[in-house]
């Protein structure tokens, strides 16, 4: 099949539990036009065996070897082989739908989409917060050029699983994920690939299952010993959005939401650090920011309570758990702080 309609990419390390189920998802689609790209990154389990036994018997399946290099790593590669006009990335101890790749194929051809978004189910569904339920539920829209509320506001992102890409965007614009980053390295790629996409739709279908898994790095991190490395993660993420928004020239495009992104993203973190270790923090934090947007980054975000939070920033001033609540009321409503604090 030289030139498929869809290229399922499926990174493998350690899951020979969850890929049986993963693969048969994919080999069970309505539309066969696909090639399934698994990505071997080194597992030292009994991944490969089973990745070979599905190749053996199913042409569609194209197994790509590698060293371990990360999460990153293994999705760049099979964007590197990867032949389909849309290109489809599931985490292999997830699952999909019987219809996604026919789902897509009429979606992107119905619309000249250059990505599409669905919505997914949670299993076991009492792992996942109402939020990460919410962030997978999009509404039904299209976006005919870049709009905040993609990134912002829109059920969009995080979670590049549940995004289908052209292969045309993928190539025009040399989109590929960041190594260097192996927490929310989708978030990454999601803030370079938005901007650049002159369609974008929002379907509301729950086509894919994500599995949360306790041992995962995402529930690791919500430990309250794990606070430092976690900041430094979501450091390291805002260090690349910038970076990658700087070389394409797109730090003009929503500044002030940015600015408010990010702090939402850490400031009850930041709330409960030390004094050391909370001034090392400002110090990386307004080096990125004014390095990237200018030195008056920190009046840029539209809302009051935001704009008092990055100004004690700014000024090396200690955040306080009352500053955080404030802030989050304001970006994420009443709801949202008394399911996080109830």
């Amino acid at each position: 099949m030289a030139n498929p309609k869809v290229s399922f990419i499926v990174p493998v390390y350690n899951t020979q539990e969850f890929l049986p189920r993963c693969l048969d998802s994919l080999l069970g689609q309505t539309c066969p036009d696909i090639e399934i790209i698994v990505v071997n990154d080194g597992s030292p389990d009994g991944s490969a065996a089973i990745i070979d036994k599905y190749a053996r018997v199913d042409s569609r399946v194209r197994v790509v070897e590698k060293s371990n290099g990360g999460l990153s790593s293994a999705r760049n590669a099979g964007m590197d082989v990867a032949r389909g006009a849309i290109i489809d990335f599931v985490d292999s101890d997830d699952y999909i739908e019987p219809n996604l790749a026919e789902f897509l194929v009429g979606t992107f051809a119905e619309g000249h989409s250059e990505i599409v978004v669905f919505g997914a189910e949670c299993e076991p569904a009492e792992l996942a917060s109402k939020r990460i339920q919410q962030l997978l539920s999009p509404e039904a829209c299209v976006f005919e050029s870049f709009d905040p509320a993609l990134l912002f506001s829109a059920n969009a992102q995080p979670y590049v699983w549940r995004a289908a890409y052209s292969r045309e965007l993928i190539e025009r614009e040399s989109l590929r994920f960041a190594e260097n980053v192996r927490f929310a390295e989708d978030v990454v790629f999601q803030f370079e690939s938005y901007p650049l996409s002159a369609k974008t739709v929002l379907a509301p279908e729950k086509l894919y299952h994500y599995v949360m898994q306790e041992k995962s790095l995402t529930h690791v991190f919500n430990a309250s010993a794990k606070r430092m490395d976690k900041i430094d993660a979501h450091l390291l993420v805002l260090h690349e959005v910038l970076g990658r928004w700087d070389r394409r020239g797109l730090l003009d495009l929503c500044p002030g939401e940015l600015v408010t992104w990010f702090l939402d993203l850490l400031v009850f973190d930041l709330a409960r650090l030390d004094a050391e270790d909370y001034g090392a923090v400002v110090a990386r934090v307004k080096n990125e920011f004014a390095g990237h947007v200018g030195v008056d980054w920190a009046g840029l975000p539209s809302k009051s309570a935001v704009r008092h939070a990055a100004r004690k920033l700014a000024s090396k001033s200690k955040i306080s758990i009352l500053d955080a609540a404030r802030l989050y009321l304001a970006t994420r409503g009443l709801r949202a702080c008394v399911e996080r604090f109830v």
